[in-house]
């Protein structure tokens, strides 16, 4: 590839300051040079009034359920988790095919350049390699009921991740979700740390997301509880937190991530620091869905002995937070930006306090902080030289950013998914000006509404 200029009044390195009127220099999709203000180079690209920065990574998303967006709405975490359970049964290959493309689409134009997809159906890593996404796919794993023995759900876990092998590449990576607490029992958890394969991949796990889930672990009582009774399935409660849980059955570990991690005492935040776990807040998901407001600030600042915002070394002994959209069908969009602002908003209410988290947190947590919870943080998640240029521009001249005098604050306070001009990942110009380089967004959302009305019809 030629040797490529990019220029905008902001670049945003993240891992450094905001480079006023900066360009960032690419060859061979690698990013070679941050330059400063200075005379237009011939055959420079300049964004104008806008902010170059890292794509955003999406720690934590479901892209198979996009087309599902508002179909169990305004119902409680518990129920809607039981509805999600029984709408999934109702679509078939195809219909996740165009459900994942949809939210592989959203995604691009919103400026997400890597997503931590959880996959059911196991098809995403076969959309990202589509689509030019960056990804590193998870592949879900139940199993809560002991009559159903562990070995065959290992053979029918590792002939999903065989099948995803072939769209293994430079950008798509794989990994393991032990779904839930719920979902998966002791013996299995075992089998899988036990497994050369399986325990050696990175993990993802939805851990304290609801008060139901913790009534479960806790006290051995709830709606979880009431349905594994009516189901026949033998549950013992084990008298400990979720994160205790969790971390009483080594499911805490450095390459883990533990997702929402919502109802956490002081000691549950020690025990994922202690494990140099990465946590993935989902702000809008969990608000969304009435499951609580998680202790961001606290952990920011756990492993030092002073509360409230924290600035260079003494963030860095604290827990690393990256940020996720969660599902199109929890969340509505795959917005990034709404998540920044949720996350930053949310504490300050809860804490009836502006100290503890940042703009610029926000911003590290949905980039930098995203790609080393992905175990790609000398990849991606910051515009620096050797990195991959996986980079976004955002358009901050709009009416409803204009005047901005602050990248951060305009990218978290102002701006929207729809402010994204161009996506590039691995110098890849994947969208750029409203027009995509790899989907037919005409046919995507035509296939979206046609499965939705399948969906509705059979719903009925």
């Amino acid at each position: 590839m030629p040797r490529e200029i990019y220029r905008a009044r902001w670049v945003l390195p993240v891992e450094g300051e905001p480079i006023a009127g900066g360009r960032v220099v690419v060859e061979d999709g690698v990013i070679v040079d941050l330059l400063t203000a200075g005379p237009s180079y011939t055959g420079e690209r300049d964004f104008g009034d806008a902010i170059l920065m890292p794509g955003f990574v999406n720690a934590h998303t479901h892209l198979e359920y996009t087309a599902l967006r508002g179909f169990l709405e305004d119902v409680p975490f518990f129920p809607w988790v039981r509805a999600l359970t029984m709408s999934k049964a109702l679509v078939d290959v195809d219909g996740w095919l165009v459900s994942t493309r949809l939210g592989a689409m959203e995604s691009i134009a919103g400026g997400v350049t890597t997503i931590g997809d959880n996959a059911d159906a196991g098809l995403t890593a076969r959309i990202a390699a589509e689509t030019g996404l960056r990804a590193v796919v998870f592949q879900e794993v139940f199993g809560i009921d002991d009559r159903e023995p562990v070995g065959p759900i290992l053979d029918g876990l590792k002939a999903k991740i065989e099948a995803a092998r072939q769209f293994e590449s430079g950008r798509v990576s794989l990994g393991v979700s032990p779904h839930a607490l719920y979902t998966v029992r002791p013996a299995l958890f075992e089998a899988l740390a036990a497994d050369p394969l399986l325990g050696s991949l990175p993990w993802s796990i939805h851990i304290a997301e609801s008060p139901a889930e913790s009534e479960l672990t806790e006290q051995g009582t709830g709606p979880f509880a009431e349905m594994f009774e009516r189901r026949g399935i033998t549950w013992q409660a084990p008298m400990l937190t979720p994160t205790a849980y969790a971390s009483s059955m080594a499911a805490l570990k450095s390459n883990s991530l533990a997702i929402h991690c919502v109802h956490q005492t002081l000691e549950d935040i020690e025990f994922v620091r202690q494990a140099g776990t990465s946590i993935v807040h989902c702000p809008k998901s969990n608000g969304k869905l009435g499951a609580g407001c998680a202790p961001l600030a606290e952990w920011l600042a756990s492993g030092t002995p002073h509360p409230g915002p924290l600035l260079g070394k003494e963030r860095e002994m604290g827990i690393n937070v990256a940020l996720g959209t969660d599902s199109a069908v929890s969340n509505n969009t795959l917005d990034m930006f709404e998540e920044m602002r949720f996350a930053v908003l949310g504490q300050r209410a809860r804490r009836e306090a502006v100290a503890g988290v940042t703009a610029r947190d926000a911003v590290t947590m949905a980039t930098l902080n995203g790609a080393r919870a992905l175990g790609l943080g000398a990849v991606t998640g910051s515009l620096t030289v050797g990195k991959r240029a996986d980079m976004v521009a955002v358009d901050v001249g709009r009416r409803h950013s204009t005047p901005s005098s602050d990248p951060y604050a305009a990218l978290v306070y102002s701006s929207r998914a729809d402010d994204v001009v161009f996506t590039m990942v691995d110098g890849e110009v994947l969208f750029d000006d409203g027009r995509f380089s790899s989907i037919d967004e005409a046919s995507t959302l035509a296939g979206a509404r046609e499965l939705r009305r399948d969906l509705e019809a059979r719903k009925g």
